[in-house]
């Protein structure tokens, strides 16, 4: 297995950058994934590594070798997107048995590997099912086959399980992600959901066409470096914030800071766990008004919106009394906040009760 490596990649459309001085690798038989804002520029990279896109500057190498100038039909890897690459009219059965066609197995072999296919990615029933006719979570099963079923040594993959139902989104991508590290393969992708991030190597997040930050998803998760890290990484909220010497001045309150990172205007990265319904008898920090609510996982994820509409989620027990308009009573620890500098207009101070609806007007 070869790693794959990029120094100093730019590219543009027309007289806009897309792509500005990329540099990273991927160790040989590891995965990263590409993350960040829409148009950060993942897909577009993926499609200079595959070679259907040419970068202005910087080089692209695949082990030792500079690949910018190599067509992609010789390029040692397997680029992959949601679309099956086959004709809609083929069976699941003529779809498998050309992807294991392609290797240099003998003829005992090629049964044994197809017949494992078959059998890990439950695909027997849809064998004689023509590809056109297949729902999108029983595609991605047979796209799953058919990636193992090649071995490639190297995996471009962009949003490859976009589409795959929720219930089943989590598990077909650890069993994917699985079965490449068994395989050996080296891995660079664009997740189509934030879950996949877990169960990669490294993640690189871009945006503006830059690198940003470049860690593991638990080190990302942990200390983001700046908004669109945190929102790559997850559920996360951005409150303007205002720091002048050593008070810290927000919509969702005031708070002292003995070492502040910076001076004027930026963000508190929050999420929904940071904050936590008030007790009895105790002082609040916010009092919060539930707009919209759904319970996944055991727990209760509420939205609201504050003043100059910034939205806020909260994480509330599963026995919390939850429904539009209820205002409730939170504590938080601003310790636990990432602040990042940004450019902004003016904090909106007026408090933010009118945009909540009484109790009687949300039935």
């Amino acid at each position: 297995m070869l790693d794959l490596t990029l120094r100093n990649v730019s590219f543009r459309y027309g007289t806009g950058f897309a792509l500005r001085e990329i540099s990273f690798t991927v160790p040989r038989s590891t995965h990263t994934a590409l993350a960040g804002p829409p148009a950060c520029g993942a897909s577009t990279l993926l499609r200079l590594v595959a070679g259907t896109l040419t970068p202005d500057t910087g080089e692209i190498l695949i082990g030792a070798r500079v690949v910018n100038d190599l067509k992609p039909a010789r390029r040692p890897l397997l680029y992959v997107t949601r679309a099956l690459d086959v004709p809609g009219r083929w069976s699941v059965q003529h779809a498998l048995v050309a992807a294991v066609r392609t290797r240099t197995l003998d003829r005992e072999d090629r049964h044994r590997e197809y017949a494992l296919a078959v059998d890990s990615w439950q695909l027997g029933a849809l064998l004689e099912r023509r590809i056109d006719s297949l729902s999108s979570t029983e595609a991605a099963r047979v796209h799953c086959a058919r990636i193992e079923l090649l071995r490639p040594g190297i995996v471009i993959a962009d949003r490859v399980l976009e589409g795959v139902a929720a219930s089943a989104r989590v598990a077909l991508a650890d069993a994917f992600y699985r079965m490449l590290r068994i395989v050996g393969a080296t891995v660079l992708s664009t997740p189509a959901s934030r879950d996949e991030l877990a169960l990669t190597d490294a993640v690189v997040v871009l945006d503006d066409g830059r690198v940003v930050q470049h860690g593991s998803a638990a080190e990302l998760f942990a200390r983001p470096v700046d908004e669109a890290a945190a929102v790559a990484i997850g559920e996360v909220d951005a409150i303007p914030i205002t720091i002048r010497g050593t008070s810290v001045e927000s919509v969702i309150g005031a708070w002292e800071l003995a070492s502040p990172p910076f001076q004027g205007s930026g963000v508190a990265l929050v999420r929904p766990g940071d904050f936590a319904p008030a007790r009895a008898g105790e002082d609040s920090d916010l009092i919060f008004g539930i707009e919209e609510a759904g319970f996944a996982d055991g727990r209760w994820l509420v939205r609201g919106v504050l003043s100059g509409g910034v939205t806020l989620r909260v994480e509330l027990p599963r026995d919390a009394n939850v429904h539009k308009g209820r205002l409730i009573a939170l504590r938080y620890d601003p310790a636990r906040f990432t602040l990042v500098p940004r450019e902004q207009a003016p904090l909106q101070t007026t408090v933010p009760t009118d945009v909540v609806p009484s109790m009687r007007e949300s039935r």
